[in-house]
């Protein structure tokens, strides 16, 4: 895969994600305070860190290229879908119940429901990923 390729997927994985985020943040965030187990005044920043925010999808997408045009070749839109929506629960399944098990953020319904959440912001992304990639030819690595 080209370097160009790469990072146009990347660019793109990373801005669904970002995007979903906002989506999702601002249908759900109140959501999450009535699943709090520790007061949410506590655990979240009064002014969040947005560098490390946008790092951070960047890295999502990167990861997203590199399992779907590099160890899948699952390009196009419904394949990434399913592709991504499978590593999204399993990637989110470990996060969720371990900082469930080390934590007091979330309760075990809380978590389920974030689960759920953080599941479909992969997986569309991850269709945004392999939209690209398979707009932009070769699957070879």
């Amino acid at each position: 895969m080209s370097a160009q390729r790469f990072a146009i997927a990347t660019v793109s994985g990373a801005v669904m994600v970002l995007l979903l985020g906002l989506v999702t943040g601002a249908l759900f965030g109140g959501l999450f305070e009535g699943f709090a187990v520790s007061a949410p005044d506590l655990v979240m920043k009064s002014s969040p860190n947005v560098w490390t925010i946008v790092l951070g999808a960047l890295a999502m997408g990167a990861l997203l290229t590199v399992l779907l045009g590099c160890w899948t070749g699952h390009t196009g839109a419904v394949k990434a879908l399913g592709t991504s929506a499978v590593f999204g629960l399993l990637l989110h399944l470990f996060l969720g119940l371990s900082l469930f098990g080390m934590t007091t953020m979330l309760s075990l319904t809380g978590t389920l429901v974030k689960v759920v959440i953080d599941t479909a912001q992969v997986a569309l992304a991850g269709m945004a990923v392999g939209y690209v990639l398979g707009r932009t030819g070769q699957t070879e690595a």
